[in-house]
C-alpha cells in the first residue's frame, strides 16, 4: 500500500471514531438537556413519573422550622427534600411490591386514610350538629341508668319454667331454687351493674327490651337470669356535649360520603364473581 493511501486511510478512521465519540457526547448532553427540561415547572423533582411538587416541601420545610422554631440552611432544606424523594421510592415499591393489596394491615390502614380523608378539612355544619342532636339527645347522655332485677339459679338445679321466671324478676318473690340477688333501689349505671353482675349482664342490659327475661349467663357456679324494668338518661344540654355531636355527625358524614363512593366504584369499575365460592 503506498504511503499516501495509508495515511488517508488511517486519518478516515480517526475522523469516523471522533464523530462517533462526538455523537454519544451530544446524545448525552441532549439527554441531560432533556431531563432538565422535563421537570414540570412546580415541581422540584420527579421520582419515576411522579412530581414531588414545590408547595409539598415547601409545607415540608416550614412545619420543621415550626418545631425547631429557626429558619433551615440550605443543607437541611435539601435534606428535608431528600426525605421527600426517599418516602416515594418507599411507596412506590410498596404499591408495585403488592404489599398494599395483600397485607391486611396496611390495607386497613390505606382504607381507613381514605375514609378520614373523605370529610378531611370540611367544617362541620351547626345547623345539622344541633338538629342531630335534637333528634335523640338522650344518645348524647354521659351516663345511662337502668332499673333491673337479677336471681341466680344453682348450675345444676332442674331449669325454672319461663312462667315462673317471668314472675319471680318481675316481682321480686322468688321460690326455691330461684334466688334473688339484693339490688340497690335506685336505678344503677352500667359500670355500677358490671361491678355487681359482671360485664356480660351489664352489655346484655345495654341494649335489652324492658321486660324480658334475659339469660342464662353463668356466674361461677350459678347461672343468672335478669329483666330490665327502666331506663333513664339525663337529656343533656346541647353546649355540654357539643363537641361529642359535631364528632358523630362527622363520623356518619364519612360514613355517608364512603357509600357513595363505593356506589360510584361498584358502577364504574368491572366485577366478576366465580360462579363457585
Amino acid at each position: 500500500m503506498p504511503a499516501a493511501e495509508g495515511y488517508f486511510t488511517v486519518h478516515r478512521a480517526a475522523l469516523a471514531w471522533a464523530a462517533v465519540l462526538a455523537g454519544g457526547l451530544i446524545a448525552a448532553v441532549s439527554l441531560y438537556l432533556d431531563g432538565r427540561s422535563a421537570l414540570p415547572v412546580d415541581a422540584v423533582a420527579v421520582v419515576g413519573t411522579q412530581p414531588i411538587l414545590r408547595s409539598q416541601w415547601l409545607r415540608a420545610v416550614q412545619a420543621v422550622e415550626t418545631d425547631r422554631g429557626a429558619p433551615l440552611d440550605t443543607a437541611a432544606r435539601k435534606a428535608i427534600l431528600q426525605r421527600l424523594i426517599d418516602e416515594e421510592l418507599l411507596f412506590q415499591h410498596v404499591i408495585d411490591s403488592g404489599l398494599a393489596r395483600n397485607d391486611p394491615g396496611l390495607r386497613k390502614t390505606l382504607i381507613a386514610g381514605l375514609i378520614d380523608a373523605t370529610t378531611a378539612g370540611e367544617t362541620a355544619d351547626e345547623d345539622a350538629a344541633r338538629a342531630l342532636f335534637a333528634r335523640d339527645p338522650v344518645y348524647f347522655s354521659a351516663q345511662v341508668r337502668l332499673r333491673v332485677s337479677a336471681l341466680t339459679v344453682p348450675a345444676g338445679a332442674t331449669p325454672p319454667e319461663p312462667a315462673e321466671l317471668q314472675s319471680a324478676l318481675q316481682g321480686g318473690a322468688a321460690l326455691a331454687p330461684l334466688s334473688p340477688i339484693d339490688l340497690p333501689a335506685q336505678p344503677l349505671t352500667l359500670p355500677q351493674i358490671a361491678q355487681r353482675l359482671g360485664g356480660s349482664a351489664a352489655e346484655l342490659l345495654r341494649t335489652a327490651e324492658r321486660g324480658r327475661v334475659l339469660g342464662p349467663l353463668r356466674s361461677g357456679d350459678v347461672l343468672l337470669y335478669l329483666m330490665l324494668h327502666e331506663r333513664l338518661a339525663d337529656a343533656p344540654r346541647y353546649q355540654d356535649v357539643a363537641d361529642a355531636v359535631r364528632s358523630e355527625l362527622a363520623r356518619r358524614q364519612a360514613e355517608t360520603a364512603l357509600a357513595e363512593l363505593l356506589s360510584t366504584l361498584r358502577s364504574t369499575t368491572p366485577i366478576r364473581i366465580a360462579d363457585a365460592l
